[in-house]
């Protein structure tokens, strides 16, 4: 197993961890939005919701999140989609933005594979600091097509998924079912995925594995 020190894994970002202030940053955000929109209206609740978004992203800025490189853009989207909602008024404008940008992401990770460039292969290696030697191999290669599927399949999937229930139910409905059923399959496709990649990725030569190498990266 390569050491802390071996220059095949040198750490080149830091590790993903928990972070329990987003957590409570999400549900703030549903607790604002619904609690408004209750009292005071749509148009209101929009607002609140959008202002607390704004609030969030900054605050993840300074606590050093990745985000902060995407900043200005997810702001502008935050704005966009906030203004929309509020001048139409709609609950299917408001969400259906964001449905269509999932949507939208989703065929773009799956047109990267159809141009052999498969966006796991850029993502991935801004968390997992992966030698050069490992991202040659034919087995990462293939990995990263695979994970771009599953990544764009389950995109597109949850788009469908969030059309319906917008659809048939009620605002409120629409938005804790749509978190408590997003946060589950979330999570099973994330730790279905990792393990996945996990036991492909190990059969590449001198790989210290996906396990070691978090553990690993936190320690430095």
């Amino acid at each position: 197993m390569p050491s802390p020190d071996s220059p095949r894994s040198t750490p080149s970002s830091q590790p993903p961890s928990f972070d329990p202030n987003q957590t409570w940053e999400t549900l703030g955000l549903l607790a604002v939005f619904l609690i408004v929109n209750r009292f005071f209206g749509l148009r209101w609740a929009i607002v609140a919701a959008s202002a607390w978004g704004i609030r969030s992203m900054v605050a993840r800025k300074r606590r050093g999140s990745p985000i902060g490189k995407f900043l200005p853009l997810l702001l502008l989207y935050l704005l966009i989609r906030g203004g929309l909602g509020i001048y139409f008024d709609s609950e299917d404008v408001y969400f259906g933005i964001g449905i269509a940008g999932k949507a939208l992401i989703g065929l773009g990770l799956l047109a990267s594979i159809v141009i052999n460039q498969p966006a796991m292969s850029r993502l991935l290696p801004i968390v997992f600091p992966f030698d050069e030697p490992t991202k040659a191999h034919p087995i990462y290669q293939s990995t990263m097509v695979r994970l771009t599927m599953i990544a764009g399949g389950y995109l597109l999937f949850s788009s469908l998924w969030d059309t319906w229930l917008l659809t048939n139910s009620s605002i409120e409905g629409f938005v804790v079912i749509r978190f408590l059923v997003g946060t589950v399959l979330g999570v099973v496709v994330f730790v279905g995925a990792f393990f996945y990649a996990q036991r492909r990725l190990d059969k590449i030569p001198g790989f210290e594995g996906l396990l070691t190498m978090l553990e690993r990266m936190s320690v430095l």
